[in-house]
């Protein structure tokens, strides 16, 4: 089976046909999405409607509960509220329906998938460092566990004894021995320098993990920002991918 796993699209439409696009020439089984559709980007209805039709498994991130009226803003830093409040009257009925149906979590073919930690995947919990990541993966039984919610892509592999390395390569064969937390990074809000959306394949017969990037219009993204009035932070935070 192949899996093809994105996360944190948050509104970019331009993004997000890139990866559908590179989706139908890599052919997966599955498509899965951590979460994060809509929050900070211009088109959330399309966004939501896109994955409705794309994706088989749809997992709920804390702008999409914000959204849809389920999770709670007040702690959202001052754009992210802005933003949360400018998507909630955007969405129309039916699209706010699809993010209330999001689930927090799901576990299938040896891999669990979460927007944040899956240990407490309403908490939205970061996963930045090592000693998290250990945490986090002796709390689960899967072996390969998917998350975003950082917008920054990597993978971080654990031996029996739970000793921990971060892979180095975008191509990865998986070891038959070794566990797997994998952050696919983010489809319309990259945050680790490249202006370019990210998302993973997995091969589970293949036993093969391949980080992808691809490159989208940029500067239709920030207009679309602009021109609906949103803060220029969003706009100017696509080109510099921070």
């Amino acid at each position: 089976m192949k899996i093809l796993v994105l996360s944190d699209i948050h509104a970019n439409l331009d993004a997000l046909e890139k990866v559908i696009a590179a989706s139908s020439a890599l052919a997966p089984d599955m498509i899965v999405c951590l979460g994060d559709v809509v929050g900070y980007g211009a088109n959330p209805g399309e966004c939501v409607e896109l994955i409705d039709r794309h994706a088989d498994v749809r997992i709920c991130g804390n702008h999409d509960l914000a959204a849809a009226g389920v999770q709670d803003y007040s702690n959202f830093n001052g754009v992210a509220s802005i933003s949360i409040e400018w998507t909630r009257h955007a969405l129309d009925e039916r699209e706010i329906g699809l993010l209330k149906k999001y689930e927090p979590t799901r576990s299938l073919e040896g891999c669990l998938f979460s927007h944040a930690s899956p240990v407490d995947p309403l908490a939205w919990e970061y996963i930045y460092t090592m000693n998290r990541a250990r945490i986090l993966m002796d709390e689960v039984s899967e072996r390969i566990v998917f998350v975003g919610h950082t917008h920054i892509p990597g993978i971080i592999s654990f031996d029996r004894d739970g000793d921990g390395r971060v892979e180095e390569n975008t191509l990865l064969r998986l070891e038959p021995d070794r566990r797997y937390l994998v952050n696919t990074g983010s489809v319309g809000q990259p945050r680790d320098g490249v202006d370019a959306a990210s998302f993973v394949m997995l091969d589970l017969e293949e036993d093969m993990l391949n980080m992808h990037r691809a490159s989208y219009d940029v500067i239709s993204a920030q207009k679309k920002i602009r021109a609906e009035g949103l803060p220029e932070a969003l706009a100017g935070r696509l080109a510099s991918a921070k």
